[in-house]
């Protein structure tokens, strides 16, 4: 019997990539075997060095597959259509870069090592960017819980994190590759030893830099004003009925607010669409008597009747006819309100441009009630009773590109009105979107340093530090309560190098990232059979 690693043998491929693509997905919540990130690429890598590229296609799309499953499953509870559209999408991209990097390697030897980096970053970046970006899941999203190295993302970002991890990766790579060519480890070593030298370093300098940034961090968020912050956590279902229930549920609501506002906070922060009628077209619409204009001037009167500023959420449609997923800010000792409407809006669940026109898939999405809103534009900073602060809305607050807008718009400290409480539709998602969520938020608030205060409808509700630490607030996931916490008012002058310049890291990686296949295209003359080295 041929053993399983010999090189004819037809499963090892299978064996490597399996690992690859069940040890990535387990460095990030709820498995959080983050240390594998550093390694899981070596052998993947190794591969599509010495392999034909049809092979490195195919196995890097099937296994990512695999991968994609493992890390999104929960998809499935949130709309059907999102996983079987996104797993193949995403798996997708991983082949076309996979192949980049397999290209690079046999067409450009000595830059290879950075060709993993390079071309990864840009595979990140891709399925970030527009209305349709998913920013889920980075490779430095696996630090959240090794913060001394994830501080470097207020100088370039966590794809700069992102960078470094895979740049240890494809320096182990090139040993591995050597010791399989010569046989010898130690020669192997020798031959790279500036490489793991350099690498070293780099990642020495990103330690040191991170121990003194994360306590430097802890001791200013300490030493700021507070402000008191009371946090909504219904645990209320997505998909329960709203309107037959909704003077119960106001009473629920009404009841939590009660209890919060005799903690006396500056604010009480409602989790996203906690009210999920519209409020202001209703009562343009109709008169005061109507039963759902009574029902929304309980909510309205709430903060005057505890004296205490509301961020109430809710879905409502502007008076251009669009729908928009919003928030507005009510304190009783200020006239009027302010409103913020999400500008990023969640692929499939709110938000899909042109679906309209393909009539199959135009029936598919408006029969399940998607794709219903707008995007907004305006970045609102709103004063509140200590600071001024921002507002994002569900998945917003894992998008540094938006925090840093905000940051310079003068802003001390961000609010995030979150509902993932279909997670738990069909008992599928359980608490791995709700951490997966929380981990990506660590990363913003490095990158900008301000402090994340997280209002989830099903939890994990709590504030992310300007260092990315946690005060996760004690009501488990799933359960109704609220948590009163101290959210720092950071000076509005503090402004990271990462709000300056590196949010331009990512793009400046994909410029490489082209050029590099252009002048392996163009530049470099083929060679026969190299490609199957």
């Amino acid at each position: 019997m041929r053993p399983i690693f010999q090189k004819s043998s037809k499963l090892w491929p299978h064996v490597i990539w399996l690992a690859w693509a069940v040890g990535y997905a387990f460095c990030f919540p709820t498995y959080n075997m983050s240390f594998l990130i550093w390694i899981i690429f070596v052998p993947v890598l190794v591969f599509a060095y010495r392999q034909p590229y049809n092979k490195t296609v195919f196995y890097s799309f099937f296994y990512s597959l695999l991968f994609w499953v493992l890390t999104l499953f929960w998809l499935m509870a949130f709309h059907e259509i999102s996983l079987p559209f996104l797993v193949p999408a995403y798996s997708l991209y991983n082949a076309f870069f996979f192949f980049c990097i397999a290209f690079i390697a046999k067409k450009l030897p000595k830059l290879r090592v950075f060709a993993l980096p390079v071309f990864w970053v840009a595979n990140e970046l891709l399925r970030s960017t527009g209305y349709v970006g998913f920013q889920w899941n980075l490779i430095g999203d696996t630090q959240w819980q090794s913060l001394y190295v994830l501080q470097s993302a207020d100088i370039w970002g966590v794809y700069g994190v992102s960078f470094l991890i895979l740049l240890v990766n494809s320096v182990l790579a090139e040993v591995i590759h050597s010791w399989i060519e010569t046989k010898k480890l130690g020669e192997a070593i020798v031959k790279h030893r500036t490489l793991l030298i350099v690498t070293g370093a780099i990642m020495a300098a990103n330690l040191v830099y991170g121990i003194i940034t994360y306590h430097y961090y802890d001791d200013l968020a300490k030493k700021s004003e507070q402000a008191k912050v009371a946090l909504m956590q219904p645990n209320t279902g997505s998909f329960d009925d709203w309107w037959g229930t909704m003077w119960e549920t106001y009473g629920k609501l009404w009841t939590l607010n009660a209890e919060a506002a005799l903690k006396d906070p500056d604010i009480i922060v409602w989790s996203e669409t906690m009210l999920r009628n519209s409020v202001w077209f209703y009562m343009n619409q109709y008169g005061a008597d109507a039963e759902i204009n009574r029902f929304n001037m309980r909510f309205i009167s709430m903060p005057f009747e505890f004296d205490t500023p509301i961020l109430f959420a809710h879905p409502e449609k502007g008076t251009d006819g669009h729908n928009y997923n919003t928030v507005d800010y009510i304190d009783p000792r200020i006239p009027g309100y302010m409103t913020y409407c999400k500008i990023h809006l969640t692929p499939f669940g709110e938000w899909l441009p042109y679906y309209f026109v393909i009539p199959p898939l135009k029936t598919m999405i408006e029969s399940l009630g998607a794709a219903s809103y707008a995007p907004a534009k305006d970045f609102v900073v709103f004063a509140g009773r200590k600071g001024k602060f921002a507002v994002m809305i569900c998945f917003e607050d894992i998008f540094s590109i938006l925090a840093r807008k905000f940051i310079l718009k003068g802003v001390n400290y961000f609010l995030n009105s979150t509902n993932d409480g279909w997670a738990y539709r069909f008992q599928i998602g359980g608490p791995f979107p709700l951490w997966q969520h929380i981990a990506g938020v660590s990363g913003v608030a490095i990158a900008v340093r301000r402090p994340i205060a997280r209002a989830v409808n099903t939890g994990v509700s709590g504030v992310v530090m300007p260092n990315g630490s946690m005060d996760i607030s004690p009501v488990p996931i799933y359960q109704q309560g609220f948590y009163v916490a101290d959210v720092p008012v950071i000076d509005e002058q503090i402004v990271t190098l990462y709000v300056r310049f590196g949010y331009l890291f990512p793009y400046i990686i994909a410029i490489l990232a082209l050029a590099g296949m252009a002048y392996a295209v163009f530049g470099v003359k083929h060679e026969p059979g190299k490609e199957n080295v």
